[in-house]
């Protein structure tokens, strides 16, 4: 007990009162949000990449600072005119409920774009691995421990999953798992076809080159579709913004001069 005193005693100030405070707001948000809707908000943060308590402590802490500025701001707001506040209030309310949602909707969205550009090139390791003689979870474990520059999402799927086969669960289960924390359409497909292999005793190699190859053909694909829709999406530019520019560059000066021509014959 002294030794948890002293180490509390060593965090700082801001630490130590910001930390209760927000253990009370997180709990104030839970009695406020629905049980429905917190199932939901654990399903966004796991698809977010966001685990443990840490992150949900802060959406609901969120949640309760809306409410709470939303009461005041609308209490502040009825005392003009009471229409007034139910408006001010609502919309305050309104606004803090919805802008978590949209940056985690935001944030899960990067995350499966990130899981999806990183896929092909892991699943091409993994592969090369398992043909080369590793087992399945030795070559997860090389795909998952090489060294990147910036934050890997899908190598640190990789690292949960193989958490879990440490820790006893079965492949089939851990593979259906990290389907489901990505939401990754992708790699779901490479999670079935891996779990119907096992379960059929098919080899895992030749399972992974076929995925691999169509994850490649997908890649392509996308590419292929993207480049289509280039020019679509610089219509809108290049007719408010450059085609107005250039209009005035080149055809500026002819009309200042025929403004003049026409000025001085009138005169």
């Amino acid at each position: 007990a002294m030794a948890a005193t002293r180490m509390a005693a060593a965090e700082p100030l801001g630490v130590r009162v910001a930390e209760p405070m927000l253990r009370a707001l997180a709990a104030l948000g839970r009695r406020l949000t629905p049980a429905g809707s917190r199932v939901a908000l654990e399903t966004r943060l796991a698809l977010a990449g966001i685990h443990g308590p840490s992150g949900r402590q802060a959406v609901l802490a969120v949640l309760a600072l809306t409410w709470a500025i939303g009461l005041a701001a609308g209490w502040a707001a009825a005392a003009i005119r009471p229409a007034l506040g139910l408006v001010v209030g609502g919309s305050v309310i309104a606004v803090g409920i919805t802008l978590p949602r949209l940056v985690l909707d935001s944030l899960i969205r990067r995350r499966r774009q990130e899981i999806t550009l990183e896929l092909p090139d892991s699943l091409d390791l993994l592969t090369a691995s398992v043909e080369a003689g590793l087992g399945f979870d030795a070559a997860v474990m090389r795909v998952a421990g090489r060294p990147t520059r910036e934050r890997s999402p899908l190598r640190e799927e990789l690292q949960h999953y193989l958490t879990d086969a440490r820790l006893g669960r079965a492949r089939a289960e851990a593979l259906r798992d990290l389907a489901e924390r990505t939401g990754v359409p992708d790699l779901a497909t490479v999670t079935a076809a891996l779990i119907q292999a096992d379960q059929l005793g098919v080899g895992i190699s030749a399972v992974l080159r076929a995925q691999a190859l169509q994850l490649r053909t997908r890649r392509r694909q996308r590419a292929q579709a993207a480049a289509l829709q280039a020019p679509v999406k610089m219509l809108f530019p290049l007719v408010f913004f450059v085609f107005p520019a250039m209009f005035i560059v080149t055809l500026g000066p002819a009309a200042l001069r025929m403004i003049d021509t026409f000025t001085k014959v009138g005169h």
